[in-house]
């Protein structure tokens, strides 16, 4: 570089000496004659002066140039920096890529791309800006919906036994978004008490949230358990307290219903059972009774039943009619009005005349086309009490007991001929009250059989009925 430069200077140098040369040469008047000893003088010493500047001149300016240049090589180093890709390898670019300037010369590529960085930092501000006042604006048109608000929360049983219903709330507020939303409860439920803390999942829509601007704040939430009351104690005891029995039929022909009469929400719920139930039952037979019931229902009813496999409590029966079963349980006075009924019945003869005088050999008699037999003088002989077999109770149509009464009776026609006959006189289904009195089925007595033969009258009252019933004699005073 500096060769080239002092060749430029001298090139410089030589061309102002000829033009001076021409100068002096186009005015001779105006100078002293030059000498050629002078001129080659004075030609030397300016030689001397010329190079003397052009060298200094020279050394100027390649001082100058290496000062750009390096200045140049700076920048260019800084832009290759500055394209560097993170693997190190340069980004090309017109700029980059360019050769270093020479000389002097100007980039306003370089001012340009100042410009626009100022103009950049000066936008950043009002973009951030402009942002955030979108963001505030967003979130100020969004309604907050905090779900726990939303929703109801009801409680059954008791403590350390609660139940937890929730539900959401029907509500004009959000009615639609609410509406699709639903509620899981994730803890456990069933055996609760106070102070719990029940974990609960609000589920819904966010695409139908963001279309009714709402922002649902805590989907998942505690709720505490509380207001849970203390188990009422409820016994076996109480469990039956509001049962009715009742028996229909006579004893022992009896059968038992039971009766749920209580007014309690939970006992309504209880049913009843008779354990192994007979077809029939007996005063003072007695019979287990069952009592069955949802757990659930219990507790949500708030009562604490005492735990035990099976919930049952025997009765017996009591307190109501029976069919005479005994002798013992007739007495005299009671045969007594049996016998005044019986004489009462004692009259027209007719069933029984033709066969009975048949029996005596004796010849009956026709008035206007009618026999005339009549009973007179009745006189009770003997007295039977019959009572129906237990096996018999559920297939016999037949009546539980009777009494049969056995008179010595006079049957006699109107031309006066009379024989003596054996007469029986039955009452069926004689009956001691629950209150301790008694129904002789007195409306019931009839004449059931008459003969001649002493033997035809004791097989009826003994050995006829020997299969279904038992027949016991009565005493008579």
């Amino acid at each position: 570089m500096k060769t080239v430069n002092s060749e430029k200077a001298k090139g410089k140098t030589g061309s102002r000496k000829q033009t001076k040369q021409k100068t002096l040469q186009s005015a001779p008047g105006k100078h002293k004659a030059v000498t050629s000893k002078s001129l080659k003088k004075k030609s030397g010493a300016g030689k001397k002066k010329v190079e003397t500047a052009s060298k200094h001149k020279s050394r100027r300016n390649a001082e100058t140039k290496r000062d750009i240049s390096s200045k140049k090589v700076r920048q260019t180093m800084g832009k290759r920096r500055r394209n560097l890709e993170p693997g190190g390898r340069t980004v090309p670019k017109s700029a980059a890529a360019a050769a270093i300037p020479g000389g002097r010369k100007k980039q306003p590529h370089l001012k340009r791309k100042k410009k626009k960085t100022r103009l950049w930092a000066a936008w950043i501000p009002l973009v951030a800006a402009c942002v955030i006042i979108g963001f505030v604006v967003r979130y100020l048109s969004f309604d907050n919906l905090q779900p726990k608000d939303y929703i109801d929360i009801t409680y059954s049983g008791y403590d350390s036994r609660g139940t937890a219903a929730l539900s959401i709330q029907e509500t004009e507020e959000y009615a639609e978004f609410l509406e699709e939303a639903e509620i899981r409860l994730l803890s456990e439920n069933g055996n609760l008490k106070n102070g719990d803390l029940l974990e609960v999942h609000f589920l819904y829509d966010e695409e139908a949230a963001k279309e009714q601007k709402l922002r649902v704040k805590e989907d998942s939430f505690q709720i505490e358990v509380s207001g849970l009351p203390e188990g009422r104690e409820l016994s076996v005891d109480d469990l039956f307290r509001d049962v009715a029995v009742t028996y229909e039929g006579t004893a022992p022909e009896l059968s038992v219903a039971v009766a749920n009469q209580s007014t309690d929400p939970f006992l309504q719920t209880v049913s009843y059972e008779i354990v192994e139930q007979k077809a029939c039952y007996d005063l003072g037979d007695t019979f287990v009774l069952k009592a069955s019931f949802s757990e659930e229902e219990a507790i949500s009813h708030e009562y604490a039943v005492a735990s035990q496999s099976e919930y049952e409590k025997e009765f017996t029966v009591e307190h109501t009619d029976r069919y005479l079963r005994d002798s013992s349980q007739l007495t005299q006075e009671q045969i007594h009005i049996l016998n005044e009924t019986a004489s009462t019945l004692f009259g027209d003869a007719t069933e029984y005349g033709l066969r009975i005088f048949s029996e005596a050999n004796l010849m009956p008699i026709w008035v206007n086309g009618k026999t005339t037999f009549r009973w007179s003088n009745p006189r009770l002989i003997s007295a039977y009490l019959n009572v129906l077999k237990p096996e018999y109770f559920e297939t016999s149509k037949s009546h539980n007991n009777d009494v049969k009464l056995v008179y010595k009776a006079t049957l006699s026609q109107a031309d006066g001929v009379a024989c003596d006959a054996e007469v029986v006189v039955q009452f069926n289904d004689l009956i001691q009250k629950a209150d301790g009195s008694y129904d002789l089925a007195l409306d019931s007595g009839r004449i059931i059989a008459a003969s001649f033969k002493d033997s035809n009258i004791r097989d009826l009252v003994t050995d006829s009925y020997a299969q279904e019933y038992a027949a016991e004699k009565l005493t008579l005073n």
